[in-house]
C-alpha cells in the first residue's frame, strides 16, 4: 500500500553545490529504485546555524555548527520505507533526518 511521506534532512553544509546535488540525487534515486515517486523537493536553508553542535555519523566524527535543510515529499510503498531509512542512515553526509507519514486518514 502506497502512502505519502515527507522527510526533512539536515545535510553537511561544507560539501559545496556538487556535494549537495550528489546527496539529493542519491536519495531521490533510491526512492525511485524502491518503486516510489518524488513529488516535490525544497531547500529551506543553505547554511542555517544550529542551536547546538551536531556530530557526523561517519568515520570522521566532525562537529558541525551549520547545515543545509532539505525537505522532500514522496510516495512509497509502506514495505519499502524501512529500506529507505537504512539507506539514509548509511549516508554519512546526512547529519539528521525524520520521515513523517503525510497520508490523509
Amino acid at each position: 500500500m502506497e502512502r505519502n511521506y515527507e522527510s526533512m534532512m539536515i545535510i553537511r553544509s561544507d560539501l559545496g553545490e556538487d556535494g549537495l546535488e550528489n546527496v539529493f540525487n542519491k536519495i531521490s534515486r533510491k526512492i525511485e529504485d524502491l518503486g516510489g515517486k518524488v513529488n516535490n523537493t525544497n531547500i529551506w536553508a543553505r547554511e542555517r546555524n544550529f542551536a547546538y553542535t551536531l556530530r557526523s555519523r561517519g568515520a570522521e566524527k566532525k562537529k558541525f555548527d551549520k547545515g543545509c535543510y532539505w525537505l522532500i515529499n514522496f510516495t512509497l510503498d509502506t514495505k519499502e520505507i524501512i529500506t529507505l531509512k537504512e539507506a539514509i542512515k548509511l549516508e554519512e553526509n546526512i547529519l539528521r533526518n525524520i520521515i513523517i507519514n503525510r497520508s490523509d486518514k
